[in-house]
């Protein structure tokens, strides 16, 4: 029997995986170059996360993994690429990145990409309850590993308060902390999980408005 060879899309996600392993490896370079040595931030190792995700062909758990931080990410793109063009840091979260070095600034940059370019990769899939599910596993992790092994000093992960995200415009949450996962669940991975499912839908409808094209451009065989 021949050996059955894998599929592109198999191969496809073979290659994703190999370049989420290089963003991680960026990512720890930074870190290591700055004398950091703290990876409890979200953008800081989800991308190993998605590089096993796609080894596995779990896409689901990746889409899972962008529920969590797309929406986090583009406000930080939001505020960086603003403080690029302006000169100004709307919500002070870029305020002094761009005092450091180039290979810092485009490695940041680059990190902040992850969830986006997953996106871009994984938009096509119908996302289900189990994505959810890794949603709110992962949320888990993330809370329990930045309430045992940092402070509240570096404000990680927002777990401890919500820096300046909320205070520039002056709003308090109380019980902040022990409410963490109930808010990040239904700020960040509900909507967009319903982000996804509309890209999805939109994807689906394209793909059918295509096919009746091209049957409509198909002559009829005698």
């Amino acid at each position: 029997m021949k050996e059955k060879k894998p599929s592109n899309s198999a191969r496809n996600l073979y290659y994703l995986g190999f370049l989420f392993l290089f963003i991680q490896g960026i990512a720890i370079l930074r870190n290591y170059l700055s004398n950091y040595f703290s990876f409890f931030w979200y953008c800081d190792f989800v991308s190993i996360f998605f590089a096993i995700a796609f080894f596995i062909k779990q896409e689901h758990l990746a889409k899972g993994l962008i529920n969590i931080g797309l929406f986090a990410q583009w406000i930080f793109l939001f505020d960086f690429f603003y403080k690029l063009f302006f000169g100004i840091s709307p919500l002070n979260i870029t305020t002094s990145l761009f005092n450091l070095s180039i290979f810092f600034i485009l490695s940041t940059l680059i990190v902040h990409l992850s969830t986006t370019i997953v996106l871009i990769f994984t938009y096509k899939s119908k996302p289900k309850k189990i994505t959810l599910l890794y949603s709110l596993g992962f949320l888990i992790l993330i809370y329990v590993i930045t309430l045992i092994f940092t402070s509240s000093v570096g404000e990680i992960n927002y777990v401890y308060s919500s820096g300046n995200l909320l205070n520039a415009f002056k709003f308090h949450i109380p019980y902040y902390t022990e409410l963490w996962l109930a808010i990040a669940f239904i700020v960040l991975v509900l909507p967009t999980q319903g982000l996804q499912y509309l890209l999805y839908k939109l994807s689906l409808k394209k793909k059918v408005k295509k096919s009746k094209k091209k049957i409509l451009n198909t002559p009829f065989s005698n």
